[in-house]
């Protein structure tokens, strides 16, 4: 008789069981024996079976109902799925080709091969338990994190996709995904609460020392009551998006696109960020002589929201060497390019980040291998750190005393980045 029980490993990490073809969930643990409903109960099959303790026989059972046929096969994709899923979140070779290992090895008998899974069934499984064995420790071996949310791509009843990056070799990639309905304290409460449930399940720690994030009221307590004694940093990016909301907000948006000096005259506002944070507000000032109208309730803003003592060391970014906005705004584009559309549905958002997964799980087998090095990767972003060595000569003239402040403030405003929905 224990020759036909099987059990097999569920998406839960708990244990259901096959018996002649069927799936069966475990229900309840008696003192003396296990009770087990069929899969299908939800389709109105009340097929049971009671095993002992030991799950080696069975003690007595119920029939199933006429439409619930047995399937003699279920046992072997069930436990092809399962080995696909353990080698991806074990190995480190890439989900394609274990893939492709294990379709080989089916392919060698014809009874087996037919019923082997397909690709399209099991890859979001095999990448999911990648990320959750691979990511999650990947985000502990960091101190500095890069929280972000994005609007454009999540489908129209999600409020955004909340992530989580890191640099790697200087570029920086995406770890972990949250699809969430609200942007409040306890949203964020529980990302991290399962966040680290899910890593000491590893046996790993999270520990950030820095996270680079939003200016948002919910993120920051959030961030600050997971992770005691966490360095809060703001985001340059962040901060330039916030000013380009509210040029459009006040209905400065056709002027910023069409009239020059306008557009410098805010550019050079943002780059004030760039300046020693004591000088900042003489250069809000100096900028904001002989402003009127609109413009004048723009600097009004900026004087009012990021310019208090709290809020100005958030975004300032004077000296500061790791600096976000390139690195994000680069990874928005590519996303927002790779979507095609605002609002995909959940199947194609899903589609998306398994692709971008792939694409992280590629770059941190090429450099934990050897292969990539942050002198390959800094080929690719060279527009980037020709961006960030202009800066720190700027800043280098302006300390020596080679620029004034309105010249210094005029170049930075070149690097100054665009709107990304405007």
């Amino acid at each position: 008789m224990a020759a036909d029980l099987h059990l097999v490993l569920n998406n839960r990490n708990n244990y259901n069981l096959v018996y002649e073809g069927r799936v069966h969930l475990l229900r309840h643990t008696n003192f003396e024996d296990k009770q087990w409903i069929c899969q299908r109960v939800r389709s109105g099959c009340r097929g049971t079976v009671y095993t002992n303790l030991e799950v080696n026989t069975v003690l007595r059972s119920t029939p199933h109902s006429e439409t619930c046929t047995a399937d003699e096969s279920v046992l072997y994709r069930i436990e092809k799925r399962n080995t696909l899923k353990r080698r991806a979140g074990e190995e480190t070779k890439t989900v394609p080709q274990i893939y492709g290992e294990e379709c080989s090895s089916a392919s060698t008998s014809l009874e087996t091969a037919g019923q082997f899974p397909t690709y399209k069934k099991v890859k979001a499984a095999m990448y999911r338990s990648r990320a959750k064995h691979e990511n999650i420790p990947e985000l502990a071996g960091h101190t500095v994190w890069c929280m972000d949310g994005t609007f454009k791509i999540v489908p129209e009843w999600y409020h955004q996709m909340f992530s989580i990056h890191v640099f790697k070799e200087g570029k920086l990639i995406p770890l972990v995904y949250c699809l969430t309905v609200g942007r409040d304290l306890p949203t964020y409460h529980e990302i991290f609460d399962n966040l680290i449930l899910k890593a000491a399940a590893l046996g790993v720690v999270l520990q950030p020392q820095t996270v680079i994030c939003d200016f948002e009221t919910a993120l920051i307590p959030a961030v600050q009551a997971s992770f005691p004694g966490v360095q809060i940093q703001g985001c340059y990016f962040y901060f330039c998006q916030a000013v380009l909301r509210k040029v459009a907000e006040l209905g400065l948006r056709t002027r910023y696109l069409h009239e020059a000096e306008t557009k410098k005259k805010i550019k050079m506002l943002m780059a004030t960020a760039f300046l020693p944070l004591p000088e900042v507000p003489a250069a809000v000032d100096l900028l904001g002589r002989n402003v009127t109208g609109l413009i004048a309730a723009l600097f009004d803003y900026l004087r009012r929201e990021w310019t208090t003592p709290n809020r100005l060391p958030l975004w300032n970014v004077y000296n500061v060497q790791t600096r976000t906005n390139n690195h994000l705004e680069g990874w928005h584009l590519k996303m927002n390019r790779q979507a095609g559309k605002h609002h995909l549905s959940f199947y194609e958002l899903l589609q998306l980040l398994i692709d971008e997964q792939g694409s992280t799980e590629t770059l941190m087998q090429q450099v934990t291998s050897g292969r990539v090095n942050a002198s390959d990767l800094r080929i690719k972003n060279n527009k980037y750190e020709e961006v960030q060595l202009r800066i720190t000569a700027l800043t280098a003239e302006y300390d020596g005393g080679t620029r004034t402040m309105e010249q210094f403030l005029k170049a930075v405003a070149y690097y100054v980045p665009e709107p990304i929905t405007f």
